[in-house]
């Protein structure tokens, strides 16, 4: 039982490199496909770069305290990208791209912003 919860963490700190799968929402460019916007959530998998590391380490109460501390910081970057998309609806710049490029950003900046926040309050 206890080899199974190793597996994962083996190759979750490979999971970072899914985030060069973000580069593909540059496509948009070419295409002028909104769905193409959404590749650029991929760039909150560059966040596995940071929890795989400590992930590693054993947890213990800092280990928790940090997290918490981590989740109260993250909690204001989707806050903020959905009063900007919601702000955005109202005025005519609030297009369809526009939003989900926001959504997409916003995603990618709360793992993001998880991740570093995370790694900060461990190392500090």
């Amino acid at each position: 039982m206890q080899n199974q919860r190793k597996q994962p963490r083996k190759y979750q700190r490979f999971t970072w490199f899914l985030g060069f799968l973000g580069f593909m929402g540059f496509k948009y460019f070419a295409s002028h496909d909104p769905a193409t916007l959404f590749y650029f959530g991929f760039f909150g998998m560059f966040s596995f770069y940071f929890t795989a590391k400590l992930a590693m380490e054993m947890p213990d109460e800092r280990y928790v305290v940090d997290r918490k501390r981590a989740q109260a910081v993250t909690m204001w970057v989707p806050a903020f990208a959905l009063l900007i998309i919601g702000l955005s609806s109202l005025f005519s710049f609030g297009t369809r791209e526009f939003m989900i490029l926001v959504s997409a950003i916003g995603w990618a900046a709360t793992f993001l912003t998880y991740s570093i926040a995370f790694y900060y309050f461990e190392k500090h």
